[in-house]
């Protein structure tokens, strides 16, 4: 009888092994930005070793937050990313803003955490191209109400959002407000076009006796609290 042939297995998938086994002990947790998109490609790109993929993504846009956010034209650019693929990160984008506007509703969430507003806004807006301006209308129990995309462009050029934020708090029978925008691949720390609109949405805020609670910048490099830094008391 013939000698049973060998089958031979490909050598990324012991490493896979070994990165699912580390997922079922500890979660993500001292998980590296590639080694989580490693193991999210998995489950679409079975046949294929995902770590260089990874690396490739993670080159071409810094961080894995960038990566779920990126268009998926963009994404589909990358060798080894195709359409399947591509809208796979983004819903996997999507799901987690989804997460974090469903828990933003229940009552465990906290707006005066500021761990939880920037772990917020960084999923809503964080790896958006362009600026955004995301609104969260809340009650007197300090419950949101809604939350919107104000706009997309640039922020500190948009002179109507003073009036906009204020009719949009009247509609939903807001009592404060808190606003949150970010800085697409760049520092947090806010410019002066930024203060000045801040200052200018607090007063215009203030005038119909409704507060605004917190503005919170966002960036790949970390984020920007008005409140903590005394600008907003």
């Amino acid at each position: 009888m013939p000698a049973e042939e060998k089958i031979e297995h490909p050598d990324y998938l012991g490493h896979r092994q070994r990165l699912k086994a580390r997922f079922e002990q500890t979660g993500f947790h001292g998980f590296q930005d590639y080694e989580v998109l490693e193991f999210l490609l998995y489950f679409v790109l079975p046949r294929k070793d995902t770590k260089p993929i990874a690396k490739k993504l993670l080159r071409r846009f810094k961080n894995f937050i960038d990566v779920i956010n990126a268009d998926s034209r963009e994404l589909q650019k990358i060798e080894g990313i195709g359409f399947h693929a591509a809208h796979y990160l983004k819903a996997i984008g999507a799901s987690i803003s989804f997460y974090f506007d469903q828990k933003a509703k229940q009552e465990d969430f906290q707006f005066t955490n500021l761990d939880q507003l920037v772990n917020y806004f960084q999923a809503a807006i964080g790896g958006k191209p362009n600026e955004v301006m995301h609104i969260l209308y809340l009650s007197s129990k300090n419950m949101l109400i809604y939350a919107e995309h104000l706009s997309e462009g640039t922020v500190s050029e948009a002179v109507a959002f003073p009036r906009r934020i204020v009719e949009g708090a009247l509609k939903y029978g807001a009592t404060t407000v808190i606003i949150g925008h970010n800085h697409p691949g760049g520092m947090p720390e806010p410019s002066d076009n930024d203060n000045a609109i801040t200052e200018e949405i607090a007063k215009a805020l203030k005038t119909v006796g409704i507060t605004l609670q917190e503005h919170v910048i966002v960036a790949s490099d970390g984020f920007y609290s008005y409140r903590q830094n005394g600008f907003l008391s």
